[in-house]
């Protein structure tokens, strides 16, 4: 005896599984037919490649203040004194607002669609 019960019983089941099975109709080709396919596309971009507004070519900073020359610290990818926490170069997202910690004061973005 060559083979153990445990490698005869494998080969068995092996075998009765490959007997009448059809890959078109199996659970897991009817469920990948099943499922959405969503194609919204990529999200449009919101900052050019300069890290300029695409819709108003201005270049505002993450702070949300109308006249700021940039108040964060310099961009370690783009050099940037404008950029929040993340690079606005080909950004695909803004900020809606900046609530001012200890005051009741709430910059909205006027560029907001």
């Amino acid at each position: 005896m060559s083979n153990s019960i445990g490698e005869r019983e494998r080969d068995l089941v092996s075998a009765n599984l490959s007997t009448g099975f059809d890959p078109d109709r199996s659970n897991r080709e009817r469920r990948k037919l099943k499922r959405k396919i969503y194609s919204n596309g990529r999200k449009r971009t919101l900052y050019d490649e300069r890290g300029y507004l695409v819709k108003s070519d201005q270049n505002v900073c993450d702070c949300l203040q109308p006249d700021c020359p940039g108040c964060h610290f310099p961009c370690p990818k783009c050099g940037s004194p404008m950029c929040g926490h993340e690079c606005r170069v080909n950004r695909k997202w803004m900020y809606d607002q900046v609530e001012i910690e200890g005051t009741d004061k709430v910059l909205r973005n006027r560029f907001r669609d």
